[in-house]
């Protein structure tokens, strides 16, 4: 387990503050900006099935823009504690930042307003910015032997990656040239590679590390991550497979060895949490846990569409519950822990002591964001299951709000956290044996 001395003692192995925040600052961004897209773009919310517009700009600005940012920055500052190795270069984590961010932001402006060249430049930029990422990442794995689980999730993440890149410049091209047989179902393999292979990897992943590290508990069994990481891989090979041949056997075998593979880690984290010494987990676990449920339940939808029950908009359905629904939800869940401690780790200074997590951390922002982000989801979901187009955008409102709530969260933890740098008064020096006290 990664606990929080282990941590104060990585500081060595830490990127400095400015990288992996960057990445953060940027997601945060993107997210806002998706939600007002959903919210005031022109396409129509419920029933949206793809296709170039503002509803796929959003989209991908959730994925790429929120959750890969988040990602790559994350991968950056916890890779190294659980390798023991730091990240290659300092530089190249910038450069993959520098290509990425604006290779995103000109992918979703191309999407958003149908700008074929514009959307393939972005891409292009998106894809170099991963590979700068995954090549920094694979040289910190290759020679790594510690906590085994955490390098085989993020090994298969970065085989994920590799697909879902590739499958998305094809995709691209495929909407200008028209080459592909069959686009929708390869767009579906993209899909499961971004949110269950590349992301649900390292979520899974980084889960080991940073569940028992939150709730103060023990690290779950080995086994059961060496499981879950076998069964997610066969789904996913399964899914490819799947797509290119006839029938929906394979696919659906797919989505049930899924559904394993999140019973696994599932049940690895029930173990944790029923062991954990913290009993008082606050607003960002009741996220985490209704991520957990929403996980499970994106992937029963998922398995309905295998079956070919394409009713009730269930397509736009299963994109909700699994972007919004599982990934931004536990990603929020787990920031809003993390980021005041890792806050905490890198304003701690010799002589200082470290200021208390619980002091930098807002409570307010993250209630406000916890009911507004909940609700967007579940508005989105009814207003699709009902077909009801002014439900499905009151909850893009309602998302446009949770989105100002984070960021309102995230500027009163750096204004907390300067503020105890600048207070905070060192710490006594110890007093050495035959010290004596003096007076004047």
């Amino acid at each position: 387990m990664l606990s929080p001395d282990i941590a104060f003692g990585s500081r060595d192995r830490l990127l400095p503050p400015s990288v992996p925040f960057r990445f953060f600052a940027a997601a945060l961004v993107f997210h806002t900006v998706g939600w007002l897209l959903l919210a005031l773009g022109g396409d129509a919310l419920a029933g949206s099935r793809g296709g170039p517009g503002t509803v796929m700009a959003a989209l991908h600005l959730f994925t790429l823009g929120t959750l890969v940012m988040t990602s790559m920055g994350a991968s950056y500052q916890l890779l190294p504690m659980a390798t023991v190795r730091p990240v290659g270069s300092v530089f190249w984590a910038k450069a993959s930042f520098w290509l990425a961010m604006p290779g995103i932001a000109l992918l979703v402006a191309g999407l958003a307003t149908l700008t074929h060249e514009l959307a393939c430049v972005g891409g292009a930029l998106t894809a170099l910015g991963l590979l700068v990422f995954a090549a920094l990442m694979v040289d910190n794995l290759r020679s790594a032997r510690e906590m085994p689980v955490v390098r085989h999730h993020a090994w298969a993440a970065l085989a994920s990656l590799a697909v879902m890149a590739g499958l998305g410049i094809t995709l691209l091209a495929d909407l200008r040239f028209g080459f592909l047989p069959d686009h929708r179902s390869l767009t579906g393999v993209h899909l499961g590679f971004a949110l269950y292979g590349f992301m649900g990897m390292l979520v899974a992943g980084f889960s080991t590390i940073l569940v028992p590290m939150l709730v103060l508990g023990q690290a779950p069994p080995v086994r059961l991550g060496h499981a879950a990481v076998l069964a997610g891989v066969v789904g996913l090979v399964l899914l490819v497979v799947g797509a290119f041949v006839p029938g929906r056997l394979l696919t659906i075998a797919a989505v049930l060895a899924g559904l394993l593979a999140a019973g696994l880690h599932l049940r690895a984290m029930d173990g944790v949490m029923r062991g954990r010494m913290r009993k008082r987990l606050g607003t960002p676990f009741l996220m985490i846990r209704a991520a957990w449920a929403m996980l499970l339940l994106s992937l029963i939808v998922a398995l309905s569409l295998a079956a070919g029950v394409d009713r009730l908009n269930v397509p736009t359905v299963f994109v909700i519950l699994a972007v919004g629904g599982w990934l931004l939800t536990f990603l929020f869940g787990v920031l809003q822990r993390i980021a005041p401690f890792l806050a905490s780790v890198h304003i701690t200074v010799p002589g200082r002591r470290p200021p208390l997590v619980s002091a930098l951390t807002p409570e307010r922002p993250v209630q406000a964001h916890a009911v507004l982000h909940l609700s967007a989801i579940a508005l989105l979901v009814a207003g699709n299951l009902l077909d009801i187009e002014w439900i499905a955008r009151a909850g893009a409102v309602s998302g446009v709000g949770a989105a100002i709530a984070l960021i309102v969260f995230a500027v009163e933890v750096r204004a907390r956290a300067l503020k105890a740098l600048r207070s905070d008064p060192p710490a006594p020096r110890p007093r050495k044996p035959g010290d004596l006290a003096c007076s004047t």
